[in-house]
């Protein structure tokens, strides 16, 4: 394996941090996962320069960038890497230097001109814009495998009652791993269930809250969720405690095995994937992503809604995707929360 460069430039190290602050605090602040994203794209800038002095930066750099980025392979495949990964990249470098010069006198010379080498061309953005089809099982398959799944142990129970907020709500992975007991929540005004997403408690899309309303009404998925939140009660969880917690092995006072329930959570997102791929090698199903629940849901609602654009329009809210369509309802003397629970609801899933 290909050891990591340790190189650094201190002066390049100082304006960094400033940068990246900055994309933190701002009042329009970047989530942290873009934030790495910059940080590994400066990286990268850096490996392929050599480390030199962000002052001495001309159009001879971008070129060298471009040339270094172009020959890059991804370490997984061995092929080149995807024209997205090399548009983003270019693109973040770019908006560095483009702060640098407003905001650091000391590299107010660099010359604007030169940092519009880092632009790609029409060509390059538009294979990198290009979305490849995204692969998702039916609802109806995703349905079968959910029965499937065992549930004798603590570990089978949780792992069924995640399986069914994933097709319930298609939220991130993110928020699934910190999910909270007491943030499943009943709405007795409109006679549904929701996952609320809380961004002081979990890492939420934009940091915004969301209320993710279940879809449909399956009574015996919606009950995997219920009865695992009703089973870690029982157990003494509290409102704040992990919906999903870590089930780790322990042992006894005469050294035997036993698995123990926990107040930690999930820290590892492949182990949520293992869960997902597991359930669908139980039902003889190809591993295919958790984010693409969404896929499966709004293909399915393409195909069996009586108003499949206002439904993914509603649907796309439920997992935090603003556009617009609580402002338009609210607009017009509507409760926007009632009209989402209402298209969530009438989603037939079987």
């Amino acid at each position: 394996m290909k050891a990591i460069d340790t190189r650094y430039n201190q002066a390049n190290e100082i304006v960094k941090y400033r940068f990246f602050e900055e994309l933190e605090n701002d009042e329009d602040g970047k989530d942290p996962k873009t934030v790495k994203m910059f940080v590994n794209a400066l990286h990268e800038f850096e490996v392929a320069t050599g480390f030199k002095d962000f002052k001495k930066y001309n159009s001879d750099w971008a070129i060298i960038f471009k040339d270094h980025m172009n020959d890059k392979r991804n370490k997984n495949t061995g092929q080149n890497i995807s024209k997205s990964y090399y548009y983003h990249y270019l693109g973040f470098v770019r908006q560095f230097f483009e702060w640098l010069v407003e905001n650091e006198k000391d590299y107010a010379k660099i010359k604007k001109r030169d940092i519009r080498y880092l632009n790609t061309t029409r060509n390059e953005k538009n294979q990198a814009r290009a979305t490849s089809y995204q692969e998702s099982h039916n609802i109806q398959d995703i349905l079968a495998t959910i029965r499937m799944m065992p549930e004798t142990t603590e570990i089978e129970i949780r792992n069924k009652a995640l399986m069914s907020l994933f097709v319930l709500t298609t939220p991130r992975i993110s928020s699934m791993q910190e999910a909270r007991v007491g943030k499943i929540r009943y709405f007795e005004d409109y006679d549904i269930w929701a996952f609320m997403q809380d961004p002081r408690l979990q890492n939420t899309k934009a940091s915004q809250n969301i209320t993710a309303f279940f879809i449909g009404e399956v009574d015996d998925i919606i009950q995997n969720v219920l009865k695992w939140k009703a089973y870690l009660e029982s157990k003494g969880f509290k409102s704040k405690d992990y919906l999903f917690p870590k089930i780790t092995p322990s042992f006894t006072k005469v050294g035997t095995t036993e698995m123990l329930l926990t107040k930690d959570y999930i820290h590892s997102e492949t182990q949520i994937r293992a869960v997902v791929r597991e359930a669908y090698k139980l039902n003889g199903l190809k591993y295919i992503k958790p984010h693409n629940f969404r896929h499966s849901m709004e293909r399915h609602v393409r195909k069996t809604s009586k108003d499949p654009v206002n439904t993914n329009i509603a649907l796309a809210e439920n997992y935090g995707q603003n556009n617009g369509f609580s402002v338009l309802v609210d607009s017009y003397g509507g409760d926007s929360m009632g009209e989402r629970a209402r298209l969530m609801k009438a989603i037939e899933l079987e």
